[in-house]
């Protein structure tokens, strides 16, 4: 009986912990909104779609999405010519252009992302756009850390 009753509260114990601790590399789940916050790696910068779910803002963090609009072509960016997609996000994100969301504020880079291939197919068309700061002179590329809101987007 004390054995049954041990792997009963060891199963419970491994769901409750399964159920409220995301994976580390979990895809990116919720709906983009400005000023959502984010830990990135230069991987997840690169990669083709969105990977991670935001963090808290108070938590350390070095990206924040700035904008969120609608994808407005029928394809995702992968099966675009080469090129097209980032010219659709700049488009869109318009980052230091004039009158650009990131005018005057001290982000240095920025980057965006799409639906990945399964909420492509579940009919989500978002783009969404991250401010963040490089460290001057790093190899690969990294990025400044910092807690708290640092910026707040147009919406």
């Amino acid at each position: 009986m004390t054995k049954i009753r041990l792997k009963i509260v060891s199963v419970v114990t491994t769901v409750l912990i399964t159920a409220t601790v995301p994976p580390v590399n979990a895809a990116y789940t919720v709906k983009p909104k400005v000023g959502q916050c984010f830990m990135l790696t230069t991987a997840d910068v690169s990669a083709s779609y969105a990977t991670k779910n935001p963090i808290a803002c108070s938590k350390t963090h070095n990206a924040e999405t700035y904008l969120v609009a609608k994808w407005p072509l029928a394809l995702p960016p992968e099966q675009l010519p080469e090129g097209e997609g980032l010219e659709v996000a700049k488009s869109l994100c318009y980052a230091w252009e004039q009158d650009g969301a990131l005018v005057g504020y001290d982000f240095t880079f920025w980057a965006w992302y799409t639906p990945g291939p399964k909420a492509w197919a579940r009919g989500e068309r978002w783009l969404r756009c991250d401010a963040m700061k490089v460290v001057e002179n790093s190899d690969p590329r990294k990025y400044q850390n910092w807690k708290g809101l640092k910026f707040r987007g147009k919406k």
